[in-house]
């Protein structure tokens, strides 16, 4: 089986142009998922870098112990993601979290949009791959590794459309190791659709 990704790159009036080109014996199970638009609001009181309150828009549909992702985007225009919270006791709009993971979460009264994440089944071993390529569709979001175990191997926020690659013997350092990936959970931070897609490579003979 065979994979490749071009690579075009234009700046300051130059275009370096290549190819990657790589065979495995077998694919990782591709995936391609459109996610529901995510909810707005605001991190109306901000506690510590992992928890605090949420006020949303009226029928945002979290209850207690859900997990939700919470996107905002930095002064630079970076997105980020605080991911994996767990909802506690909801009071209208006011919408509790606690134990959220990935970047600390910003400023009180900073804009957010939030999204309990999707679980897809996509098993294969991290160690085992040769190409990987992962991309947020439109709207921006989060994508996660998680072993059986539902420890994270790997977690990313995505920009929208920008992909998430990799390849063996490249310049970059393998994004998943250790135990083999089980499920893979994404979220969407746009407020109108967006689609996740994911593919690559594995040798299962190595």
């Amino acid at each position: 089986m065979k994979g490749t990704v071009n690579v075009v790159v234009s700046a300051a009036g130059l275009s370096v142009q290549g190819l990657v080109s790589k065979e495995a014996s077998g694919g990782i199970p591709p995936q391609e998922k459109a996610l529901s638009p995510a909810k707005s609001g605001t991190l109306s009181t901000r506690t510590s870098d992992t928890a605090g309150t949420l006020t949303l828009a009226t029928g945002h549909g979290l209850v207690q112990d859900n997990v939700i992702d919470i996107f905002w985007t930095d002064s630079g225009g970076v997105l980020k993601c605080a991911y994996g919270a767990t909802v506690g006791l909801v009071n209208g709009n006011e919408v509790p979290f606690t134990g959220a993971s990935g970047d600390a979460l910003p400023a009180q009264d900073t804009a957010i949009t939030t999204q309990k994440p999707t679980e897809l089944d996509c098993d294969f071993d991290g160690d085992k791959a040769v190409l990987l390529a992962a991309m947020m569709k439109t709207h921006g979001g989060h994508v996660a590794f998680v072993d059986s175990g539902d420890s994270v191997l790997k977690a990313q926020a995505l920009q929208a459309n920008e992909p998430l690659l990799w390849w063996k013997n490249g310049p970059f350092a393998a994004p998943i190791t250790g135990n083999p990936v089980d499920a893979v959970v994404i979220s969407n931070a746009g407020t109108a659709e967006a689609t996740f897609q994911l593919t690559g490579l594995v040798d299962s003979d190595t």
